[in-house]
């Protein structure tokens, strides 16, 4: 697992930092948006919104691992 989805998954065990982060990236995806609308050639937004998507999939991602997971040994018991 890379450093990034473990920073994501230390965040995410502390409840309250996991809607933070998951609040703060999708805050930062909205004005990207509305940025890019009015700007559309600005290369580094299209940059940190591609980023921040990628961002919000990761989060998801370990959100998932995490349920499969605990899906998994639920069912060994």
């Amino acid at each position: 697992m890379n450093d990034a989805m473990k920073h994501l998954r230390k965040l995410f065990e502390n409840s309250y930092a996991g809607k933070d982060v998951l609040q703060n990236i999708e805050q930062t995806i909205a004005e990207l948006e509305i940025y890019l609308a009015a700007n559309p050639d600005d290369e580094i937004a299209q940059v940190q919104y591609r980023q921040f998507l990628g961002k919000r999939k990761d989060f998801f991602q370990v959100l998932t691992n995490d349920y499969d997971e605990d899906s998994d040994s639920e069912m060994h018991a």
